[in-house]
């Protein structure tokens, strides 16, 4: 997998980063949510394009609030290279995309 985000994803990161601002636990969620709302989005995308601290517990915070959110696992290269595994998160088909 390429190191960098997608362009497509980074546009809307920028709209979605201007909309919802502030770092607290439930700004970082709305932001994640909207992002979900578009497209897929791992962990590594969600940490640098939106500014989500520890993705994994937005997304449990997220399922808690009743969003169906499935983790598909990937493994990604770094920009040092490195390869790690990471969850790629899907909102369900149930839920609204736009």
């Amino acid at each position: 997998m390429d190191k960098k985000i997608p362009p497509h994803k980074e546009v809307a990161f920028q709209e979605i980063n201007k909309q919802f601002t502030g770092d607290n636990a439930k700004q970082q969620c709305t932001r994640l949510l909207q992002a979900l709302r578009k497209f897929s989005i791992n962990t590594f995308e969600a940490s640098r394009g939106l500014g989500v601290y520890h993705p994994p517990a937005r997304i449990l915070q997220l399922r808690q609030l009743g969003r169906c959110i499935e983790t598909i696992w990937q493994t990604i290269e770094a920009e040092n290279g490195d390869k790690h595994r990471v969850g790629c998160y899907v909102l369900s088909s149930g839920e609204a995309h736009e």
